[in-house]
């Protein structure tokens, strides 16, 4: 046996190829937030919490996600690991807490990704119905297409994969640039003409939209009151799931150290951007009654004010965002995979690397499943998965997606408190000897956790709540159950091998004589 071949068979002595560059760091952060939840998830938050409402809860849910980026970044420049928030949560939560939030993390994305193939699939059809077979079986077979280029963008060079999202990532931005552009129109009677379909008057929409008809100005603005802002905060949270992409990608990316931190430091102004912005205008020029799951709320919108072009615009990027979050999705979830392996929490044959340095065990472990999920929602009829009645489906997709990825977030943030309270305790200064420090700690690492196991507590308040609260809740613990059984069996390796620009806490921070 040769010498490469025993690199080739020995994931110890590899590495994940960092391929990653630094622009496609500020554009998966960007893109990684923008996924088909967004074009047709807000329609649902939209609809059920008001304009008021929804503003508020995108802004109180953007100050949080910036928190938890802020708190990512300064774990993963300062202890740098392969595992990502995998292995932070095993160093300073435990193994046994680690292993729930990861293999939570991986069973949300191998139920959710096959719902993202599905919609790639229907909105494919809707631009191109394969002359050879009805709807449904061309439904399907576009389908298994989003699955196959899935599964070969994963198992090939990170930079691929990189480049593919950064383009995917431009569109959804100019689409969003657009809609916002054509709604500043609309509202201020410049786009559109006289055509008015949500008010009786033409030119200047004014405040009808928002504050037009019977009831008082505060009824309008929070029609279900202004506790739903808090119960329904799991739907707006999921809408920003995939930030974590870029924390997981650090191993793979050039000079992670200066890049990261810097992409984590942009998410507010994009957040700003990319939602409370165009949140606000939406509110501006359609009616929340309007809104729902039907389609993007964004198509809808334009569409019912004559600009049909921008509406089929908002179609297919609704299209490129779905198999977007399916690919940063799949992406994501194949390196918690991973870190669990190389953190001694899965089994060791997951963090074996192909000849392109990416996790294939772990691609093949996850997209399996993924295949099968989507094979099986096609032949039940019972899912509902191909006409109207495969929306409260969606809906709790999204539910269960919120709340586990919600949960992951919280052990970031509280990784990172255990992090400086751990240094403060051996005698170090956190300003004098950390690389990058999160902002305004203490106060927003525990702000960010207060709302967000808020929310998860709090879905149990919502109209069917409870089942993808149960849903969510096993998918954490049993995992974790398993873990401590077969740990006192002794069946689970304690021999971890670091990579070579890995460091652990009690490597880099002695304690000081």
């Amino acid at each position: 046996m040769t010498e490469h071949d025993l690199n080739v068979n020995s994931p110890e002595e590899r590495t994940l190829q960092r391929g990653i560059r630094p622009w496609h760091v500020s554009l998966i952060a960007l893109g990684g937030i923008i996924g088909s939840c967004y074009f047709l998830g807000l329609g649902l938050t939209f609809s059920e919490m008001g304009p008021g409402a929804v503003l508020i809860a995108y802004i109180i849910a953007g100050i949080t996600i910036y928190g938890v980026m802020q708190s990512f970044a300064e774990l993963l420049v300062n202890i740098p690991r392969r595992g990502s928030f995998v292995s932070y949560s095993r160093e300073f939560m435990g193994d046994t807490a680690a292993t729930g939030i990861a293999w939570a993390y991986w069973a949300n994305w191998v139920a959710y990704v096959p719902s993202e193939a599905l919609a790639f699939a229907v909105f494919m059809n809707y631009f191109i119905e394969l002359p050879f077979a009805n709807p449904a079986w061309s439904t399907f077979i576009w389908g298994i297409v989003a699955l196959a280029l899935l599964t070969l963008v994963n198992l090939y060079h990170v930079t691929w994969f990189g480049h593919i999202e950064s383009i995917m990532a431009i569109i959804k931005i100019l689409a969003v640039a657009v809609f916002t552009i054509c709604g500043l129109g609309i509202f201020m009677g410049v786009i559109g003409g006289n055509l008015h379909p949500f008010t009786d008057a033409g030119g200047f929409i004014g405040s009808q939209i928002i504050l037009g008809g019977d009831g008082s100005v505060f009824e309008k603005l929070f029609p279900a009151g202004t506790f739903i802002i808090i119960t329904y905060m799991i739907w707006t949270l999921v809408n920003f799931q995939g930030s974590e992409i870029v924390g997981l990608s650090a191993a793979e990316t050039q000079d992670p150290a200066t890049n990261v931190p810097l992409a984590c430091r942009r998410v507010a102004f994009r957040i700003i951007l990319i939602y409370v912005i165009p949140v606000f205008v939406l509110t501006l020029v359609v009616p929340y009654a309007e809104a729902g799951l039907d389609e993007s709320i964004f198509a809808y919108t334009l569409g019912a004010y004559g600009l049909h072009w921008a509406a089929g615009l908002f179609t297919g990027t609704t299209l490129i965002a779905a198999f977007s979050c399916a690919n940063s999705g799949l992406y994501g979830t194949v390196r918690a995979l991973y870190g669990l392996s190389v953190e001694g929490m899965a089994p060791k044959f997951l963090s074996r690397l192909n000849h392109f340095n990416t996790p294939q065990n772990a691609t093949i472990f996850t997209i399996v499943p993924m295949w099968l999920v989507f094979l099986i929602g096609f032949a039940s009829d019972e899912l509902g998965l191909w006409g109207s009645d495969g929306l409260p489906l969606y809906a709790n997709l999204l539910g269960i997606s919120g709340f586990t990825g919600t949960a992951c977030w919280v052990a970031i943030c509280w990784s990172q408190i255990v992090f400086r309270k751990k240094l403060k305790a051996r005698g170090y200064d956190a300003n004098e000897i950390l690389t990058v420090k999160a902002r305004w700690y203490p106060g927003m690492a525990y702000f960010c956790n207060v709302i967000m196991i808020g929310a998860m507590i709090l879905l149990l308040f919502e109209d069917g709540g409870l089942p993808v609260f149960v849903i969510s809740v096993i998918c954490t613990f049993a995992p974790m159950i398993i873990y401590s059984v077969q740990k006192k069996r002794g069946k689970i390796r304690s021999n971890i091998k670091y990579g070579a620009d890995e460091i652990t806490f009690d490597e880099k921070y002695p304690i000081k004589n």
